[in-house]
């Protein structure tokens, strides 16, 4: 185990905190092991708490606390979410209410790689087609990072800064300030953090370094309590090296900005009325040389794609006695470009793909009555994809997609608990990296049910979701070797995500979750590739209010359901998997009302593990594992301080 070592801003801020004396007051834990669903078909939690194992470094590594969510692993950061064993375009990621979006061909840097989760207040997930209002297709389901508006009305300033070091040279730190009062506000947030590469349980180094720091400045206008205007920029820049392929990215810069107008209470039945407009750039660059020794004879690679990306929303939100409804309309302009050789500053950007995508939708909500709520969406999509290096003129480089989505769900309470089950549609067109496989993919459309219950008392916290599904024309790619080619299929899935929460004594809490998943490739009659296996986990918690402590065991069973040379974009099944289990503990100290103090030990035991959905192991990187195996015995220590 590495050696972890306060630092002297570490040890400073430690020393402030406790001059300004100890408080006492009912917090929720300082080490989070679970995540807890309190509405249908809805999971959130805040991004701030420490939650093991180490606090994560990207979206994706945040977002391994959800049951049945999967990260494809490539190395040290970048990770690909799967939700239910569907993602890239199936999972809608979005930040701070806008699209984010990656721009690597080869998906180095999917949207979550852009998202360091302590400068977001919440993560809210959305389970399966049951919402019409987050964009286009929710096949899988939706994942948002949200900001909060900052509240004056205590105080005219906030101030939170954050600091984690760890095993392998792991460093994270945030720092985030707003000053306002009742007409404006403006707030800031710089965030830094890296690693060296990591070791795997056997002890072997694992290509698998990153650095990355990120920015944002926002300034908001508040005239009065019922309108809002904000503006925001956002800047991010980053590194990482890859275990499981022949290049690294030595550069991941993306600049954003977006504009947010609100007005409230219009009418009586006018709730509010939002128009929001936001610009990405990616620019990314991936070669063989600056984070490795190039192979091959020692000959240089290096390509540079970039993405400029064009997204807006207007929507109106209505109530009346009983209904409420959301109806809008949403806009994106999407648009390609690359430039390859070591040379490739001195060329011009030669155009890939560009995509155009106008939306409607309508969700209401009818609260039939105290006890029971029916809500249902529709939601209508056009798409335009062109392969920009060939003529406009030629009509088999540009498709045309009209998409259609829609759900229903009913949902009661009775005696504690609550009882919902829905019905939902999604239609999606084929995203930027399945048409680099195939010009002749068919949108692809997922039917799903969704049902579950919620229920708690004062000492359980409950929660069971079921889902069945069958999907259309899914979009399969097939490898064999370095090529790769692409099919529309059919497929079934169905599963289950059951999570509790007991209070044994009243300082401790036993809890646990179980998720699975089952897929069928009905084209072929074989396992829909992907799909990952069983995994349950357990824990211990006990906290008296200043101290705190607990354990988390996960274990994962093996997986002999799969297809080899079949999956997504992000990777294909190689083969079956073993299980495995492992163990992390942790501990924290309240220090006073303003600071926490967290420690942990993740992978207790050195267990040397892969998950069954992740990425080969490439022996250019030095990586001669089948799988690119997860980090052995890791140590972190992390101190938030709140003003």
């Amino acid at each position: 185990m590495n050696k972890i070592f306060l630092t002297a801003p570490l040890a400073l801020a430690l020393q402030t905190a406790w001059a300004d004396g100890l408080a006492t007051q009912d917090l929720e834990p300082v080490v989070v092991t679970g995540t807890r669903q309190e509405k249908a078909n809805t999971i959130q939690f805040k991004t701030r708490q420490a939650i093991q194992p180490l606090p994560a470094n990207d979206g994706a590594d945040l977002l391994k606390a959800v049951p049945n969510m999967s990260i494809i692993r490539k190395g040290g950061s970048s990770g690909d979410p799967l939700f239910r064993g569907l993602g890239g375009s199936r999972l809608s990621i979005r930040a701070d209410d806008q699209f984010i979006y990656g721009g690597c061909g080869g998906r180095m840097d999917p949207p979550t790689a852009y998202v360091f989760p302590t400068a977001y207040d919440k993560v809210v997930i959305t389970k399966g087609p049951q919402s019409v209002t987050q964009g286009m297709g929710l096949v899988g389901g939706a994942v948002q990072f949200v900001r909060e508006k900052p509240d004056f009305s205590d105080k005219g300033y906030d101030l939170t800064v954050s600091t984690t070091v760890g095993s392998h040279g792991r460093i994270d730190g945030l720092a985030e300030a707003a000053l306002g009062s009742t007409l404006a506000y403006v707030r800031a947030n710089a965030s830094y953090n890296k690693s060296d590469d990591y070791q795997d349980g056997s002890g072997n180094r694992v290509h698998s370094r990153f650095k990355r720091n990120s920015q944002m400045l926002q300034v908001g206008l508040t005239p009065n309590t019922d309108s809002e205007l904000a503006a925001t920029y956002e800047r991010s820049r980053g590194e990482a090296a890859y275990a499981d392929r022949m290049m690294d990215g030595s550069q991941f810069d993306r600049d954003a900005w977006n504009i947010r107008a609100t007005q409230r209470n219009l009418t009586d039945t006018w709730q509010k009325l939002e128009l929001r407009y936001g610009k990405s750039k990616v620019d990314h660059i991936m070669d063989n040389f600056s984070l490795r020794t190039p192979g091959h004879h020692g000959m240089k690679m290096l390509s540079n794609p970039k993405r400029d990306t064009d997204t807006a929303q207007l929507n109106s939100t209505f109530a009346w006695d009983n209904v409420q409804l959301q109806t809008g309309i949403d806009y994106m302009n999407d648009k390609h470009a690359a430039r390859s050789g070591t040379d490739y500053a001195e060329k011009a950007y030669t155009p890939t793909q560009s995509f155009t995508q106008w939306g409607a939708f309508a969700e209401a909500s009818w609260a039939k009555t105290a006890e029971q709520t029916w809500t249902a969406g529709l939601r209508h999509d056009q798409v335009k994809a062109v392969y920009e290096p060939y003529p406009h003129s030629d009509p088999a480089k540009t498709q045309r997609y009209r998409l259609n989505s829609g759900f229903i769900r009913w949902e009661t309470q009775h005696n504690g608990g609550k009882y919902y089950a829905g019905i939902g549609s999604a239609e999606r067109a084929p995203d930027y990296w399945e048409r680099n496989v195939s010009e002749d993919f068919k949108p692809e459309r997922n039917t799903q049910i969704d049902t579950g219950v919620i229920w708690k008392n004062d000492r359980w916290h409950t929660s069971l979701s079921l889902f069945a599904g069958t999907i259309k024309n899914f979009i399969l790619i097939e490898s064999q070797g370095r090529s790769r080619t692409g099919r529309n299929i059919d497929a079934h899935r169905y599963g289950a995500e059951a999570e509790a929460r007991y209070q044994l004594l009243p300082h401790w809490t036993l809890g646990g979750s179980l998720a699975y998943t089952y897929g069928t490739n009905t084209t072929d009659h074989r396992p829909l590739a992907q799909t990952p296996p069983l995994e349950a986990k357990a824990t211990l918690d006990w906290d008296n209010g200043t101290y705190s402590a607990g354990l988390l065991w996960r274990g994962v069973a093996a997986q002999h359901r799969y297809a080899a040379g079949q999956g997504n974009i992000i990777g294909q099944d190689i083969g079956r998997s073993a299980g495995f289990g492992t163990l992390s503990l942790h501990g924290g100290w309240r220090i006073n009302k303003h600071a926490t103090l967290q420690a942990g030990i993740d992978n207790v035991f050195d267990k040397n593990y892969a998950e069954f959905v992740s990425r080969g192991g490439n022996a250019a990187a030095g990586t001669q594992t089948t799988r690119v195996n997860e980090p052995g015995r890791q140590s972190w220590i992390r101190l938030q301080a709140t003003f």
